[in-house]
């Protein structure tokens, strides 16, 4: 079956939840992403196949900027380009409110995520000395430019 992409709704945030505790050290809370979802400065966009979530992402929004604070693939649909096809509809979907530029932070030491990044276009832009807890670590800050 083929996955498809769109805008979470509700009835998503249980399994989004799930997936962010199977892999997260400090997963967010169900409040985090309702807010997210009725937000007119954020969204969530979910793969999915079926009635199951593959994986999310979540945006904040302050045009003509974003912010990408949050985005997992489920163990068992890892390594199909998941990732990378919820950011190229996100970005659909941000170029349409106006958006041009999106930054985000990654632990120094997720090289899946980072490789990623890398692929799409993202620039390194600085790094936070220990930003992320549990364990403690740096983050690295990028930025990607849309093309117009």
């Amino acid at each position: 079956m083929a996955l498809t992409y769109r805008y979470a709704t509700d009835s998503d945030v249980d399994a989004i939840v799930a997936i962010e505790e199977s892999a997260m050290s400090n997963p967010w809370h169900k409040d985090n992403y309702l807010e997210a979802i009725h937000s007119d400065h954020a969204f969530v966009v979910v793969a999915s196949e079926d009635d199951a979530i593959a994986g999310f992402a979540v945006f904040y929004l302050t045009p003509p900027e974003s912010e990408l604070p949050d985005i997992v693939v489920a163990e068992a649909y890892r390594k199909r380009g998941i990732a990378k096809a919820l950011l190229h509809y996100a970005f659909d979907q941000l170029q349409s409110q106006k958006v041009d530029t999106v930054f985000l932070e990654v632990r120094v030491s997720n090289t899946p995520a980072r490789t990623l990044y890398d692929s799409l276009g993202f620039e390194e832009i600085g790094k936070r000395k220990y930003f992320y807890s549990n364990p403690i670590e740096d983050a690295i800050c990028m930025s990607y430019r849309m093309e117009e």
